[in-house]
């Protein structure tokens, strides 16, 4: 029986830009409305290119959420500078409202690179895209949409386009099992891994989420991973590290918000390397080509 799982490019939704609110048409949904612009003044003055964003982020009002910290989104500008001429191409996987993407499409130009997006959502990669080209409409054309996971994407654009120096944001599925099939399915292209950039590291929640990201690094590329931690880290006091309301999710104290690691100094202690990428992937849709531009 054929996969659902889809494995193709979409096209932005036009459209989206005639309307005040991206969300009226998409749907997409707000669970607490958290924006990371509300803590991201406490950062300013420190980097420029932060500073440039943060103010995108005031011109460009939008009704939306950010799922990551201020300061992880600070740390990754911060990253992305310390690997200037080291990449020229980023692929973001798992976008849900474009908080990362509205980061990523603010260092675009100073860092020289282009961004695909992968989403199991259609709504959230056009949502995240709208948001990117209202910020930074001079970065919109460099930006493609990947409809479907990733290990879709390594196997029908990694593994059949040119190399490209890639640089890994990961902020998908959170569940372990799927987190340990996305990363062993980029040891099939590793040789243009230079950086994986993994969020939600200190996530945990309820058994029915095996929320584990931390785990699946370590179960992937072994219990001598090489990182450097970013973003926030709450203290045992702080209400975050408390079950939430959505999901029972909470933030483990003391633990880094994400990891950065650098491909040089990890290898990949799993899968085996007679083991393919089928392994990791169901067969691809019968009815849509991979590289489907139709929306």
């Amino acid at each position: 029986m054929p996969s659902m799982i889809p494995a193709r490019f979409i096209e932005p939704d036009l459209s989206l830009a005639e309307l005040a609110e991206p969300n009226e048409k998409l749907g997409c949904p707000v669970f607490s409305g958290g924006r990371a612009i509300q803590a991201g003044e406490s950062l300013l003055g420190r980097n420029r290119i932060f500073d440039e964003i943060w103010q995108r982020w005031n011109e460009t009002p939008l009704a939306c959420e950010d799922q990551c910290s201020a300061r992880y989104y600070f740390d990754l500008v911060q990253t992305l500078r310390d690997f200037n001429g080291e990449f020229d191409h980023v692929v973001e996987v798992g976008c849900y409202m474009g908080g990362a993407t509205s980061i990523l499409a603010g260092c675009m130009d100073r860092f020289d690179f282009t961004l695909d997006i992968v989403d199991l959502s259609a709504s959230y990669l056009r949502y995240a895209y709208e948001r990117a080209r209202r910020m930074y409409p001079e970065a919109a054309g460099r930006i493609r949409l990947f409809h479907g996971d990733l290990p879709a994407y390594v196997r029908h654009v990694m593994l059949t386009e040119a190399p490209r120096r890639t640089v890994v944001h990961h902020d998908g599925a959170h569940h372990f099992e799927i987190v340990v099939k996305d990363l062993a399915a980029l040891s099939f292209a590793r040789e243009q891994l230079h950086a994986i950039i993994a969020q939600d590291t200190h996530l945990r929640g309820t058994a029915k989420y095996m929320n584990f990201v931390d785990m699946a690094l370590y179960a992937v590329f072994g219990t001598d991973l090489s990182y450097a931690p970013i973003g926030s880290v709450y203290d045992e006091y702080d209400p975050v590290t408390q079950p939430n309301m959505y999901q029972g999710n909470y933030f483990t104290p003391g633990a880094a918000e994400g990891f950065v690691l650098p491909m040089n100094c990890n290898e990949f202690r799993y899968p085996h390397p007679l083991l393919s990428i089928d392994e990791f992937l169901p067969a691809p849709h019968e009815d849509a080509s991979p590289l489907d531009q139709a929306a």
